[in-house]
């Protein structure tokens, strides 16, 4: 049985009196552990998927499926179980490395940070700050590269089951698109994970175009 499943979903935009499709009978698979890349031009609906995945919007037809679960209908305090969400770019809260990690989720403990910054391989780097994980974050504590791999480690930290890559070496020089990635394929481990991504370096798994 399917992980993730699309089944006819049609998704429109209205700006005004204009009426914009961004997905128009979209069906599609994603077996549980797949790492499954979205593909397709700008506009093409790819966030769009990911938008409808996290229950942000709702289909005008057709289901979306999570485990057999209606992807708008997932509680909120159930998201960060199932999904791990990375950006192109970190957004810092206010308070210590530690916390961009945790996003103050009590729940998540001091050994699952240490193991999603390991995992990414941030935790010597962390370690040799003078306050380690209590550090106070500023801008310039981390490199563009470094930042993107605290990202993964945020979403990964709350061990989601689904992993959701939104263009995440489109900024990257291809050093650091290849630390990113080696630090990807880590996490990725026992995980669905789905990527958006137009550079052909980024793809790594199956590829379903929109």
């Amino acid at each position: 049985m399917s992980y993730i499943e699309f089944d006819d979903v049609k998704k429109i935009y209205k700006m005004g009196d204009v009426k914009i499709k961004a997905l128009n009978g979209a069906s599609f698979t994603i077996d549980k552990g797949e790492f499954a890349v979205i593909a397709g031009a700008s506009g093409a609906g790819k966030s769009t998927i990911f938008k409808l995945l996290l229950g942000l919007y709702k289909p005008q037809k057709g289901s979306i499926l999570i485990n057999d679960m209606n992807s708008a209908a997932i509680p909120d305090n159930r998201k960060r179980k199932i999904f791990g969400y990375v950006e192109q770019s970190f957004h810092i809260v206010p308070g210590t490395v530690k916390d961009q990690i945790t996003l103050y989720d009590k729940s998540i403990s001091d050994e699952a940070v240490i193991k999603a910054a390991k995992l990414t391989g941030l935790h010597d780097t962390i370690m040799n700050f003078e306050n380690g994980y209590d550090t106070q974050c500023t801008q310039e504590l981390f490199s563009q590269g470094q930042w993107q791999l605290l990202s993964i480690a945020r979403a990964t930290a709350g061990n989601p089951e689904l992993l959701l890559l939104d263009e995440i070496t489109a900024n990257l020089d291809a050093n650091t698109e290849r630390d990113v990635l080696a630090a990807l394929k880590g996490v990725s481990e026992n995980r669905t994970v789905i990527s958006i991504s137009h550079r052909v370096t980024a793809r790594t798994g199956r590829v379903i175009s929109c």
